[in-house]
């Protein structure tokens, strides 16, 4: 299996759906970790294949995964997890992610905040992408304005995202929300919350994506669109054994639904939660 961020526990989720499928059957599950670092990417291919793995879960980081699937890899099952690009030649397991950001800020906009941002994190994967254009459609639906300096892109790292959150609470008409692509920039943004003494949700509503324990038990607790993390493993682990046995697919694309969970972290009081 190649993911993109060993310390990310989104993928540790994944990989223990993968493990729930594969360990009954006897498999061993090799792991590689590529930092988003596409000639990582390239090496642990390289090394896969050249162990004459059985077959591969990929995250892949991006669309260059064509140019790296030589015709010895077309013949080793191959299954993508969390993100899609266009042409990709594999089965595919992911979420709706455009309709789970479309749900967090469309609750947003319900509770009465306007000025609403997004730390978007790379739009080079698609998983970015879509969870901003779900954001875009419900600003747009609204009819609340949106300009592109709330729209701020970074890396998929906790610093990252307290800098990026840090530049968007410093515009002059600061947001009154905001949205989180992934956990780890939810983490950013709470870190720069306390570095600049704004409270949460008094000054900023927050829904991030991704539900982890820490994110019931920090303060306030963190309002997030859940996704089902170990059941895209263990899917995507069931497509690739059904190619290993030479079988064939029923859908080569999945898309699980995503579920708003709402906390303290966008609710003014007790009565806001649902």
């Amino acid at each position: 299996m190649i993911i993109s961020d060993a310390s990310n526990q989104f993928f540790g989720e994944v990989l223990r759906g993968v493990e729930d499928i594969l360990e009954p059957k006897n498999y061993g599950l090799i792991v590689c970790s590529t930092d988003e670092v596409l000639r990582r990417e390239a090496h642990y291919l390289d090394l896969l294949l050249s162990q004459q793995v059985e077959g591969i879960i990929a995250a892949a980081t991006s669309q260059k995964w064509q140019e790296l699937l030589r015709v010895e890899a077309r013949r080793t099952p191959i299954v993508f997890v969390d993100r899609s690009f266009q042409g990709m030649p594999g089965p595919y397991v992911g979420v709706d992610n455009c309709g789970g950001a479309y749900q967090a800020t469309r609750h947003l906009i319900e509770t009465g905040r306007r000025r609403l941002g997004i730390i978007a994190g790379f739009l080079r994967l698609s998983t970015m992408r879509e969870r901003l254009e779900g954001f875009k459609s419900a600003m747009r639906e609204a009819g609340a304005a949106l300009p592109e300096e709330r729209i701020v892109t970074c890396a998929l790292e906790v610093e990252a995202g307290r800098q990026a959150t840090a530049q968007i609470l410093s515009l002059s008409e600061r947001p009154d929300a905001l949205v989180t692509n992934n956990n780890l920039l939810t983490l950013g943004a709470l870190l720069a919350l306390k570095e600049m003494g704004l409270r949460c949700p008094e000054d900023l509503a927050l829904i991030g994506f991704d539900d982890h324990p820490w994110a019931r038990v920090c303060e306030p607790s963190l309002s997030v669109v859940r996704q089902p993390s170990r059941q895209m493993g263990q899917v995507a682990a069931e497509m690739l054994c059904t190619l290993i046995d030479g079988g064939q697919l029923t859908a080569r694309e999945v898309r699980l639904d995503c579920e708003l969970v709402l906390r303290d972290s966008c609710c003014s009081s007790h009565a806001d939660r649902v």
